[in-house]
């Protein structure tokens, strides 16, 4: 759904003149995946991002839906222009040929998962990892530098759709870690494994990356630039009368 600009008139007649009103509604259709806490279809607000992303273009008089779809055919199909835009993605220098970024809604650090009674080493470089077998989900940006360990097989990387189907690899010992945002491990564990099971599993605290998350508009639809400015006024405007820091509370809370 593009963005629709829909006006309804109400005509009154008279003797003397003919008076129209109208009342504009503005709605955006936004690509998104399933990735908790941060969006979610059955999440507090679509997830942490997603509400903040409703509540910013709220404040500039916008409704937003969004549409779940797996990973990499949201990057896909809202690059073609198909939705208004993108949640969420880092923005790199690859994303940047095709899209506009905007102001960044937070940081995420991406970590390895593994079992408490494994030795994980303290490890500087990827390849210091090569003995170990790797879950990842398709369609995560990660760094460069991974997707090329993956691509030529110089690390032992599994490839899945989703960071659950990991983490049950890595329960089975078919996996040795699980490449994951630290939050999102950590609700994944406790929420779909229970407390017990999660007890048994820790993050190396090395960073794979810290990614700054973005909401992406598409460079092949006219109205983007427009709505990339609209977005981060309403951005702008929820962090600072408090909005977005209540919403990073209740994240950290754990009530998304």
């Amino acid at each position: 759904m593009p963005l629709v600009i829909t006006c309804f008139c109400i005509t009154f007649l008279s003797l003397v003149s003919v008076v129209t009103f109208c009342a504009e509604r503005k709605n955006l259709l936004i690509a998104t995946g399933d990735y908790p806490p941060w969006t979610s279809e059955v999440s507090r607000g679509q997830g942490f991002v997603n509400h903040v992303i409703t509540e910013a273009f709220a404040h500039r008089g916008f409704t937003v839906y969004y549409h779940f779809l797996p990973w990499a055919r949201s990057y896909g199909d809202t690059e073609r222009g198909k939705f208004s835009a993108l949640s969420y993605w880092a923005c790199s220098k690859k994303t940047q040929k095709t899209f506009y970024c905007s102001d960044p809604m937070h940081t995420e650090s991406y970590v390895f998962f593994h079992e408490k009674n494994i030795h994980f080493p303290k490890w500087k470089k990827l390849s210091d990892l090569k003995a170990f077998r790797i879950g990842a989900t398709r369609g995560y940006t990660y760094t460069k530098a991974f997707w090329q360990a993956y691509k030529n097989k110089t690390l032992d990387i599994i490839v899945n759709n989703d960071d659950e189907t990991s983490f049950k690899m890595l329960l089975k010992g078919r996996l040795d870690a699980v490449a994951v945002s630290s939050i999102t491990g950590l609700l994944i564990l406790n929420q779909k494994f229970g407390y017990k099971i999660a007890n048994t599993i820790t993050f190396n605290s090395k960073p794979i990356v810290e990614n700054t998350a973005h909401l992406l508009f598409p460079k092949s639809r006219k109205e983007s630039l427009h709505l990339l400015k609209v977005f981060n006024q309403g951005l702008m405007k929820i962090k600072e009368d408090g909005t977005y820091d209540q919403y990073f509370d209740d994240l950290i809370m754990g009530k998304y």
